[in-house]
């Protein structure tokens, strides 16, 4: 099968084919029963259709950025090939807007990002899961004038020394030879193998030495502790020499360590609020379609700010519906449509503040009503804004932008299930059914005054 242009709606090309252009991620499928593993997995390298290369001017091998929410970092940009294309698992989801049904939705060319590229970006958690790519000036991108990395310093703390007693003198940088790097990169290194096996054996024959004491003491085992890591999980603290937007890790480039705060590369906190600043009435609510929401209030933080949301939906269920006992079974998944609000914030003095794209609930419920043969859903969610709220601004100003529902393809309920097939057991996309989003276009606007409690943002 020969490699064939999307006929999707294209993004247009801007003028500049310097700016950045924002592609959808998506993902290859794994055969773990095959080892078919994509040489390009573990490497600094992205993925783009052919013709998008050519349009966008784009040259293989050519080195782009690629930025997310809130990070960003540098990658190998390759033309995607047949077989790559035919190994993704992306089927186009059906858009529909609700207040314009002629509109067609715009689809971002595809882009699939490699082990070290996905760690390093925070892909937009919207249903398109976008990142942008951009190009460096031409005479920093061309291979044979690739910035040698002489010097990485990697990020480690004292415990690691206690932990894994030995582990600087035994890293294997040969897999990490010819990765392009940038600054507050994370990295992941291997172990070289005879080490990490014999760091292995050592804690297994720990173990069963304790085990065998348990067992003597109180006549029961204990379960094993987690393995030996098979590597260091590290980020680059600083590279020289300086003042390159990206390096290249030669078999030249030296490694050292430094002593650093960790959580600046890896603080799976960061979204946790720390000291309340001040709560800000919104009290504004919005009912479209067949869903209520209610935003009540924004809770200022020192290092960010929660925007607490409320959705209350009912959607009549046929009556066929309730007397069909799989369909019932079935109800939540088949009518939950999981209505979320895209939400922007800025204040009077200009400053905008940005999504990070990380929401969460906080509980509900959902369910059928009999006595109305309606399908209720009853959900509290947050948003998380950064950075927190300037103390100077005096209006605080909120855009719900459009809401969406996720609703589920219903042709999954009237097909048999597939008969039982070989491993590995993968489904193939055509039997798939993804499901359909729903856009209902605001803005709805509301201009919200601040009144400051006299409280310091200066953490105790």
């Amino acid at each position: 099968m020969s490699y064939e242009k999307s006929n999707s709606t294209d993004v247009m090309m801007t003028e500049n084919n310097d700016a950045p252009i924002e592609f959808r991620v998506i993902y290859k499928r794994r055969n773990r029963t095959e080892n078919n593993d994509d040489p390009h997995q573990c490497k600094t390298i992205v993925k783009i259709e052919p013709h998008y290369m050519k349009k966008f001017g784009i040259k293989e091998g050519e080195i782009v950025k690629i930025s997310g929410n809130t990070k960003s970092t540098a990658a190998i940009c390759l033309p995607m090939s047949d077989s790559d294309f035919q190994e993704t698992d992306e089927p186009e989801m059906e858009v529909e807007f609700l207040n314009n049904p002629e509109k067609k939705v715009q689809h971002f060319p595809k882009i699939i990002l490699y082990g070290h590229v996905s760690c390093n970006v925070d892909v937009s958690h919207e249903w398109q899961r976008t990142v942008e790519l951009s190009k460096f000036p031409e005479n920093q991108t061309r291979t044979e004038e690739l910035p040698e990395a002489e010097i990485v310093t990697l990020a480690t703390m004292d415990i690691a020394e206690k932990l894994m007693l030995g582990y600087q003198s035994n890293l294997d940088y040969s897999e990490i030879m010819d990765f392009v790097v940038t600054k507050n990169d994370r990295i992941n290194i291997p172990f070289k193998k005879e080490w990490f096996e014999q760091k292995q054996q050592e804690m297994l024959r720990h173990e069963n030495q304790n085990d065998t004491s348990n067992m003597s003491r109180h006549n029961r085992s204990h379960p094993h502790g987690p393995p030996f890591p098979d590597s260091f999980q590290s980020a680059i603290v600083d590279v020289k020499p300086e003042g390159k937007p990206f390096w290249n890790i030669t078999k030249n480039t030296k490694f050292e360590f430094k002593n650093t705060d960790i959580k600046q590369f890896f603080d799976l906190y960061r979204f946790t609020p720390k000291k309340l600043v001040n709560v800000i009435s919104i009290s504004k609510q919005i009912f479209v379609e067949d869903t209520e929401f209610t935003i009540p209030s924004l809770e200022v933080y020192s290092n960010m700010m929660k925007l607490i949301w409320y959705s209350h939906q009912r959607k009549k269920i046929p009556e066929s519906d309730f007397t069909d006992l799989p369909k019932m079974h079935n109800m939540n998944r088949l009518y939950n449509d999981h209505p979320r609000l895209i939400i922007t914030l800025k204040d009077d003095l200009g400053n905008e503040y940005n999504s990070t794209g990380e929401s969460g609930g906080g509980g509900g419920s959902s369910g059928p009503d009999p006595t109305t043969r309606e399908f209720v859903s009853d959900y509290s969610w947050h948003s998380i804004f950064l950075p927190t709220l300037d103390t100077n601004a005096k209006e605080i100003i909120v855009t719900v932008k459009e809401v969406q529902w996720i609703k589920q393809n219903r042709a999954i309920m009237d097909i048999p299930p597939p008969p039982p097939r070989e491993p590995p057991h993968m489904t193939p996309i055509e039997n798939q059914f993804p499901p359909k989003i729903v856009i209902a276009e605001g803005p709805w606007t509301f201009k919200i005054p601040i009144n400051w409690q006299n409280q310091s943002t200066n953490e105790k």
